[in-house]
Order: C-alpha cells, then structure tokens, then sequence
C-alpha cells in the first residue's frame, strides 16, 4: 500500500471511528454500534458512501437517505425493540458526555469495521466511506440491518449501489 494511501486511510478511520462514537453518545448510547458508523459514512470527508445512496430507491418514496434520517431509523428501531418487550419511553434520549480513555464499541461496530477493511484491501484506492456503507448492508441481522429496512432499502440494492460507488 502507498504511503499516500496508508494516510489517508489513517485518516479516514480516525474520522469514522470519532463521528460514529460522537453520534452513539449524541443520541444516548454508551458505545457506537454498526447503525452509528452507518451515520458516520455519511458525514466524514469522503462522499462515495453518500454517493451511493443518492440513487438506491427506497419503498418509502422519500427523498436521498441522510445522516438525519438515519438518526431518526436508529431512534425508531429502538423504541421498536422496548416496545416489543413492553417498555415505552415518552422522552427523546439524552445526549451521554465524551467519552474518555480507551475506544469502545458494541461487537457490531468492530465486525461492520473490520469487513470494510477487508474489502479496502481489494481496492486501489484504499479505505472509503461506501465500503462501511456495503459492510453495514451485508448485515442480515442486528440493528443495522433494521435501520435499513426502517428506511425502506433492501440490502441488495444498498450492495449494488456502494459496488458501483466503489468502482467510480
């Protein structure tokens, strides 16, 4: 790998990891899971991941998936899963205060990050946003799978669409 290549994915980690912990603690959770990291290939430098979504259709009929409609799939998933064990919660989460020490995150995150290493190292380019995004789509269960389906995408076509931003 070229020492230009190597930086940049130094960087982009970096970016991903810190968003995806900065966005779990925003919305009330502890340690970032695989739905925050989603939210983090949104929002870092590199557009492929936002690139790719803009032409995935959704069977909700709403517009290009976003940070702030992911936010609010991982919200609604939530309160589905408290709901279906009979626990409601009438307020919005409240935001947890940075974290310090050593990084955590929920298994999730760790294999959603590891697979998108994984397929970085196929790629020339190295490291980019739309590989978090086609690692998180390739997730047939969990919290991430459900915020995908929450916003009316079917992960085929999310693979599709993060393949074909990979290859531009």
């Amino acid at each position: 790998m070229p020492l230009r290549t190597a930086r940049h994915d130094i960087a982009l980690i970096a970016a991903l990891l810190t968003t995806a912990e900065n966005e779990a603690r925003a919305l009330g959770d502890p340690e970032p899971g695989a739905e925050h990291l989603l939210v983090a290939a949104l929002l870092v430098d590199d557009p492929s991941a936002r690139d790719a979504l803009e032409v995935v259709p959704s069977s909700r009929d709403a517009p290009s998936v976003d940070a702030a409609a992911v936010r609010a799939a991982i919200d609604a998933v939530h309160a589905e899963a408290l709901a279906a064990v009979s626990i409601t919660v009438d307020e919005q989460p409240q935001p947890l205060p940075p974290s310090r020490g050593v990084y955590r995150s929920e298994v999730s995150t760790q294999e959603v990050f590891q697979q998108a290493r994984q397929l970085a190292r196929r790629s020339p380019t190295g490291l980019r946003s739309a590989h978090v995004l086609l690692a998180v789509a390739e997730r047939e269960h969990g919290t991430a799978a459900r915020v995908l389906q929450r916003l009316g995408l079917e992960r085929a076509s999310v693979i599709d669409a993060a393949h074909r931003a990979l290859d531009d």
